[in-house]
């Protein structure tokens, strides 16, 4: 990332022992248990990336439909196309895009309707992914310009998708949203435009989680994935299916206890479920003052 020191990232101590950089049998969009058959999914900024991934795999995983949405048609166009040819044999999975512009609620409510009128009229799942290239500064030189666009990018394209689903959502809903390990890091220099509008955006979904306790809400860092965001980063060690897998898990019936939690994509899904019990009845994933249980 331009403008931000790796010297000065944290030693990162995986929750699991186990530490993913691609997709893995457990976590496969073809097993039995992980069956998205019957729901309708959307995915904000899933015409590329892993948006386009996590998309892929939700289709890969039987859903009922998969819509798309986005600024850029020509973008959605080539997604949906991405996403049609990698459906199974003899799958009824039914590809949509929608183009919208996130920071129109307007617009928003609108794309999201039309697909929800198309699929049967609820929403089963959200992945909220949308997110552009973020800047890398250092506070004394942040311009009100670059704060109040990093808030409207990451936070208000959010706080759109999600006012438009929860009124269509179905009886089991499920918001996945898309965050970064910048949220819950210690500061960084230069980091404070996209850790600022990050941290928000987990305090939005956090909000959401205890106002719609119906709601299965997870934030989650996706991995780092070489994508157009971050300038196609040769270094990134990550596959964009590991998140894109990972997100269809996380939908699942065997991820319900990591409903308000934090998590990445990187953690073993099978290590994670043996200390369901444990995440489940604490605060652990979850931000909070260190040394203090409040």
């Amino acid at each position: 990332m331009p403008g931000v020191n790796p010297a000065y990232f944290p030693k990162v101590i995986p929750f699991t022992k186990t530490w993913h950089t691609g997709p893995y049998d457990f976590i496969s969009p073809t097993r039995s248990e992980l069956s998205a058959a019957g729901r309708n999914v959307i995915v904000t900024g899933g015409a590329t990336g892993i948006g386009n991934a996590i998309a892929v795999a939700f289709a890969q995983a039987g859903a009922k439909s998969v819509a798309i949405v986005g600024r850029r048609l020509d973008a959605l166009k080539s997604g949906a196309a991405t996403i049609s040819a990698a459906l199974p044999t003899g799958s009824d999975t039914q590809v949509l895009y929608e183009q919208a512009d996130l920071l129109s609620r307007a617009d928003t409510t609108k794309a999201l309707q039309s697909i929800a009128s198309k699929v049967g009229g609820t929403i089963d799942i959200l992945v909220s992914n949308a997110g552009p290239t973020a800047d890398f500064t250092a506070v004394a030189d942040v311009t009100d310009e670059q704060l109040l666009g990093h808030f409207q990018s990451f936070v208000l394209t959010a706080l759109h998708a999600i006012q438009a689903f929860l009124p269509l959502a179905g009886p089991e809903p499920v918001l996945l949203s898309t965050n970064t390990c910048f949220a819950h890091w210690p500061a960084i220099p230069n980091s404070s435009l996209y850790s600022l509008s990050r941290l928000a955006l987990l305090k939005l979904t956090d909000n959401v989680q205890v106002e719609n306790p119906h709601v299965r809400v997870v934030s989650v860092q996706p991995g780092w994935v070489a994508t157009a965001a971050n300038g196609y980063q040769p270094e990134a060690t990550d596959s964009a299916d590991l998140p894109g897998q990972f997100y269809v898990w996380l939908a699942s019936p065997e991820a319900a206890f990591l409903k308000g939690k934090f998590v990445w994509a990187n953690w073993d899904a099978q290590e994670l479920m043996k200390r369901a019990d444990e995440i489940q009845s604490s605060r652990l994933l979850t931000i909070a003052l260190q040394g203090a249980d409040l």
